[in-house]
């Protein structure tokens, strides 16, 4: 005859064995594999438009307060890199970063770069760091037209660059308006154009015609100290970022 004991003591192991195994499958579920953030792996050089003595696109308030793209340009690259490292990317900045602290972002936030400065930065990172790459260039259009106002991406190869500049666009064009009907922005179809920024960095690259600075509306949006409409900016190029990247 099998004894009370001999039972108590198969209970205890099944029930250690029973333990061991749901601690596995916790761990599977909850461990490494489910940390895997949509960016990881990718890496996103930002290329904050102007700086320095190039002010770029300019707009003046009623009571003479001025904004200009260079500032503007460099807070949304500083939310965008926020953002896409929260993503899961490796984030490098032309312009802006900390080049002091971290020897791999090119120069300081209010440096006066060439195309060819900011195009060498990206190519040696790349040759540094090898792996998969983006380029986005972030720009505000500029018009002597107050109402002037949409949003539109530009590409240099028609092969390296149309996709992103298409999929960035496509993100783009969900902002909402700067004007009181709702709604979201006018868009001008994404073109090709020559700058070296595009054509000469060895990653796929677009610049980001994100906003006019210049739009009565867009400026009084863009002068709101809480920051909104930069963060809606940046959150529309962090979409498009992520869409692009986890396809390629």
């Amino acid at each position: 005859m099998i004894s009370a004991n001999y039972f108590r003591v198969w209970a205890t192991v099944l029930t250690a064995i029973l333990a061991s195994i749901l601690l596995c499958v916790v761990v599977f579920t909850t461990g490494a594999g489910a940390q895997v953030l949509p960016l990881s792996g990718k890496t996103v050089v930002i290329d904050p438009g102007h700086g320095g003595s190039d002010s770029g696109a300019t707009y003046t308030s009623p009571t003479g307060n001025k904004l200009y793209e260079k500032d503007q340009n460099l807070d949304v690259a500083y939310k965008l890199k926020d953002l896409l490292q929260a993503s899961g990317a490796r984030v490098y900045m032309t312009r802006g970063g900390d080049p002091a602290g971290n020897a791999d972002d090119c120069n300081p936030d209010d440096a006066t770069l060439s195309n060819t400065n900011r195009y060498v930065c990206a190519n040696s990172l790349k040759a540094a760091h090898p792996g998969t790459y983006v380029l986005v260039s972030i720009h505000m259009n500029g018009s002597t037209n107050t109402s002037a106002d949409y949003t539109t991406t530009l590409f240099g190869k028609w092969r390296k660059d149309k996709e992103l500049a298409n999929t960035m666009f496509g993100s783009l064009s969900t902002l909402p308006a700067a004007n009181d009907k709702g709604g979201t922005i006018a868009t001008r179809t994404p073109y090709s154009f020559a700058s070296g920024v595009l054509l000469k960095s060895n990653m796929p690259a677009t610049i980001a015609e994100t906003v006019f600075i210049t739009n009565d509306k867009e400026g009084q949006l863009l002068s709101d100290v809480t920051g909104a409409r930069q963060q809606q900016i940046a959150e529309a190029l962090k979409v498009g970022t992520e869409n692009y990247l986890t396809t390629h």
